[in-house]
């Protein structure tokens, strides 16, 4: 995508709004494991794109929608190009009007066949692209009719798609979650280096081996996989981006092992480096 998170995405609110809507060209990307304190809704209006939530995968293609819940691990992986529309909801905003937000979970359960939930996701849906029309037109005071869409699909949100009670844990995984961040934050600066256990156990002022329980309990995967996933998202990039000879490419983002970075990109990707580029020159 052409604006790439952060591991813990800070959200700038959109123009005179409390949220951020954005308008999405993608033609090629891998956006590594990360989280934020926002409830987010993608959605795709043409090709297709692959979401890691947790431990689920969700193959998205047009008219689909997904909603990721606050402070919940996600990746996203588009391999032929898309557009969406994506909407981002901060947390303290949706305490602000729904009281028992933290013990709200929202699922748009995008397989469904009942006819009645269908209707509602219509709804859903259309509301966003109504969205998308204000963000495209600009009609003068448009903020106003955001507003009044925006609260309009909250509600439906509240009201159909809630689960109460599903997040009782939220709490505590949001605070491990942010106990975390100073150490995503240091991956994401010094990534291209090797960097030990004990260095970012340090950070979290944790014994290494509780360290590595902890990260593995809220990020779904070890340290080193996570780094080695912020170093592949990385060059994903530069494959897509660059001309770059790909031994430099991997010397610029820590990889030294060629071997075993092929593994772990065939096992992330399903293809070669190569095979990216030759997409990447068909498009």
């Amino acid at each position: 995508m052409k604006e790439r998170p952060i591991p813990h995405e800070i959200i700038q609110p959109t123009e005179n709004l409390d949220v951020r809507f954005r308008l999405f060209e993608d033609t090629g990307s891998f956006v590594s494991s990360h989280w934020h304190n926002s409830l987010e809704i993608i959605y795709i209006t043409s090709g297709s794109l692959h979401v890691k939530i947790g431990s689920q995968t969700f193959d998205l293609h047009e008219d689909d929608c997904i909603l990721i819940n606050s402070s919940v691990v996600h990746a996203t992986h588009c391999i032929d190009g898309n557009t969406s529309i994506m909407l981002q909801v901060p947390s303290p905003f949706l305490k602000r009007y729904m009281p028992d937000y933290d013990s709200c979970f929202f699922d748009l359960a995008i397989h469904s066949k009942d006819g009645s939930y269908q209707v509602r996701l219509a709804q859903l849906k259309k509301i966003l692209k109504d969205m998308e029309a204000i963000e495209i037109l600009k009609p003068e005071a448009g903020s106003l009719h955001f507003n009044s869409l925006l609260f309009e699909l909250l509600f439906l949100l509240y009201h159909h798609f809630r689960i109460p009670g599903e997040s009782l844990q939220q709490p505590l995984v949001s605070s491990s979650l942010t106990m975390l961040e100073p150490v995503l934050e240091y991956t994401n600066l010094h990534y291209s280096r090797p960097i030990a256990i004990q260095e970012v156990a340090d950070i979290a002022h944790l014994q290494p081996q509780y360290f590595c329980r902890k990260f593995k309990l809220f990020m779904g995967q070890t340290y080193l996989e996570y780094l080695n996933e912020i170093r592949l998202s990385h060059i994903y990039a530069d494959l897509l981006n660059k001309d770059t000879p790909l031994y430099e490419i991997l010397e610029n983002h820590g990889f030294t092992n060629y071997k075993l970075f092929r593994k772990i990109f065939r096992e992330k990707f399903g293809c070669t480096p190569g095979e990216i580029r030759s997409r990447r020159e068909k498009t």
